[in-house]
């Protein structure tokens, strides 16, 4: 990594509110932010609903709706951040209250849980379509902590990457050029050490390595890895019923199911794939790539239309919007029923 002069996080950055960007961001974040929050909870309907279908496997399921629930929490965490308004209510808040600057610091672990969620959800994938790994989760018995082993593995990461900050930072008072700003740092009465780990800023024995390895270069390297095996296993298995007989009559129910899961989840990881590598970039040109306007809203447009690409990879999950909506108008129709029934008889 380049050398970096010192770096102002996105909250403590002073933006003239009739500046361009500033305005073109907070007209984005109106956008998004509604739209994002109710493609999420569709998706999030759609998904549970779904769960009861024997066609789609329970872990699929449960990571679909785990992926849903944490993109709403980015959502919030990132439009907040890149709204001035609510930025600068932020930044009051945690400069001055110990809850809310550990609330801050703990909302980055919103965006690391998304990442592996994202990873669990393909790799659950993966075993479902290769029958070498089934074979080896069977005779290895591991399919019994399919749950255990990424909840285990995800709490592992959280403790190393979010874990010192949220116990180490707390608000602090710095003076510069006789201006006194508040701020959630680390503790004055830390140690050397302590400080350095959280100082230094090139790849070692620190806090920003453990932050880029976990959160950004893993998951990357290991979605691009993944979604080739996917798209591989696709493309094989398409061009094997297209060389039988009668394609269309032989293409069973659950092939098409399963082809439209793994089409989701192909778009999903691309959309997250990109703000990822938005935010390796991004390290090459700040340090605290993470904390940059354009890094923090990429991640908002992912969080956002996650949905709505769901919607345009095919029939099956437009289908799985109509009966969702058929269910609801079947309730409300057997509740005006009820009420019909119940005033003709007690008039």
């Amino acid at each position: 990594m380049p050398h970096h002069h010192e770096h102002v996080p996105l909250l403590y950055q002073k933006f003239d509110p009739n500046d361009f960007l500033t305005t073109t961001v907070d007209s984005l974040c109106e956008i998004l932010f509604p739209l994002g929050t109710i493609g999420n909870l569709l998706g999030l309907f759609i998904f549970s609903t779904s769960r009861r279908s024997t066609r789609i496997s329970t872990a699929y399921t449960y990571l679909a709706i785990s992926s849903s629930i944490t993109n709403l929490l980015c959502l919030i965490r990132y439009a907040s951040i890149l709204h001035s308004y609510s930025r600068d209510v932020i930044r009051e808040l945690v400069g001055q209250f110990w809850w809310a600057c550990k609330i801050y610091e703990f909302s980055f672990a919103f965006r690391i849980i998304s990442s592996w969620i994202t990873l669990f959800w393909m790799f659950e994938r993966l075993i479902c379509i290769s029958t070498k790994l089934q074979t080896f989760f069977h005779r290895s018995k591991l399919t019994k902590f399919k749950f255990i082993l990424p909840m285990s593995l995800l709490i592992v990461i959280l403790s190393s990457v979010i874990g010192p900050p949220v116990i180490m930072f707390e608000p602090n008072t710095i003076t510069y050029l006789n201006v006194t700003q508040n701020y959630c740092g680390i503790n004055s009465d830390a140690s050397v050490k302590w400080q350095e780990y959280f100082s230094k800023l090139d790849f070692g024995q620190n806090h920003y390595t453990i932050r880029c390895l976990l959160s950004e270069l893993t998951p990357t390297f290991t979605i691009i890895l993944f979604n080739s095996c996917i798209v591989y296993h696709l493309i094989r298995t398409h061009r094997r019923f297209y060389r039988m007989s009668n394609v269309s009559s032989l293409y069973p129910k659950q092939s098409r199911t399963t082809s439209w899961m793994n089409l989701v989840l192909i778009l999903h990881s691309s959309l997250f794939l990109l703000s990822l590598l938005s935010h390796i970039v991004g390290h090459w040109m700040s340090v605290e790539a993470h904390e940059t306007w354009w890094v923090s809203l990429s991640i908002l447009i992912n969080c956002s239309l996650n949905f709505y690409l769901y919607c345009l990879s095919g029939s099956a999950f437009r289908n799985e919007i109509r009966r969702l909506v058929r269910l609801i108008n079947i309730k409300k129709y057997s509740q005006n029923i009820n009420q019909q029934y119940y005033y003709y008889y007690h008039p």
